[in-house]
Order: C-alpha cells, then sequence, then structure tokens
C-alpha cells in the first residue's frame, strides 16, 4: 500500500520541476541581457573585431539615438614631427606645424593635443588643448577618423607673441 509520504513527495515534484524552470529561464534571460548590455558598452571594440557587423551596429545604433565610434589606441599614434616658430608675414603670429601618424591597420578616432608654452627654465607659461576641429578646421569631417596606416600634417596659426615663449611641449591624448 502507498505511504502519505510517497503522494506527498510525488506531488512536490512538478512543483520542483516547475520552479527549475522558471528558475532557468530567468537566468537565461538575465545573461542574454547582460550580453546584450557588455556587447552595447563595447560596441566599437565589437565592430574592429567583427567588420561585418559594423553596418548592422551602425543601423541599430540609429534607431536608439547612439554612434558606433571609432578605436582610441593612443599607443599606436604619434607625433612624427612638430615646430612652433613665428610666421615670417606677421611675427606677432606663431605657426604649429605638426605631422601625426596612424600605425594601426584600422581607423581611429582624432585625438586631441595639448600645447603647452614654456620659458626659457621650461616652466609653462600657456596651455591649450586642441581639439579636432581645432587642428582640422570646422569645415573637416571627424566622423570617418583618422585612416589606417596614414600621416595627417597640421598648420595652426595662433596669437601668442605676448607671451615670449621660448620653447613648447605637444602631447597627444583621448579625452
Amino acid at each position: 500500500a502507498p505511504r502519505e509520504t510517497d503522494s506527498a513527495l510525488s506531488a512536490a515534484e512538478p512543483r520542483r520541476a516547475r520552479h527549475r524552470a522558471v528558475w532557468a529561464a530567468g537566468s537565461t534571460l538575465l545573461a542574454l541581457t547582460l550580453m546584450t548590455q557588455i556587447a552595447f558598452h563595447y560596441r566599437g571594440e565589437v565592430a574592429l573585431m567583427f567588420p561585418e557587423v559594423r553596418p548592422a551596429l551602425a543601423e541599430l545604433c540609429a534607431s536608439l539615438d547612439c554612434g558606433v565610434p571609432l578605436p582610441r589606441r593612443a599607443e599606436m599614434i604619434s607625433i612624427e614631427s612638430s615646430a612652433l616658430q613665428a610666421d615670417p608675414a606677421n611675427p606677432s603670429v606663431m605657426v604649429l606645424t605638426a605631422t601625426l601618424r596612424n600605425r594601426a591597420a584600422f581607423a581611429q578616432s582624432l585625438p586631441s593635443l595639448e600645447l603647452t608654452l614654456t620659458d626659457t627654465q621650461d616652466q609653462p607659461l600657456a596651455r591649450r588643448v586642441l581639439g579636432q576641429q581645432d587642428y582640422l578646421g570646422p569645415s573637416a569631417s571627424i566622423e570617418a577618423g583618422f585612416t589606417g596606416n596614414s600621416e595627417l600634417a597640421i598648420k595652426m596659426y595662433m596669437e601668442a607673441s605676448s607671451l615670449k615663449a621660448t620653447g613648447y611641449r605637444l602631447y597627444l591624448f583621448f579625452p
């Protein structure tokens, strides 16, 4: 004859199976949500690693009012040369010329530049951060970024004669 405890155990089994199924479905949903959030946060890196998904990411981001950013690998960009001199035509104007090089095989975001004017003891007199629009000009398109394996020539004019700077430092960085 079946005992009372056997029937109670067999009645509890379907409830446990349902609880396990609910927990498994919830855990799967949470894992998928987390993976989606990680993919969204690192969408620029995902597009770099898997270029074939970039158009789909761009389309998705267009509907979500976001963008697929270009990579920012400062260690792959260098200042190949730079000079800061008085303009021969107008001695009160300083001319900064520089050549940036992207050594990466892929396009990157354009960096910002920090120009520091110094005195004879190499002490800072003035510092200015130059954004992409500052050194490329207001009409330049920055969406295309800095093409892979390429160089970019920069020439900027600035009024700085009142500072009597004797030297300068130029750094690149990503804000």
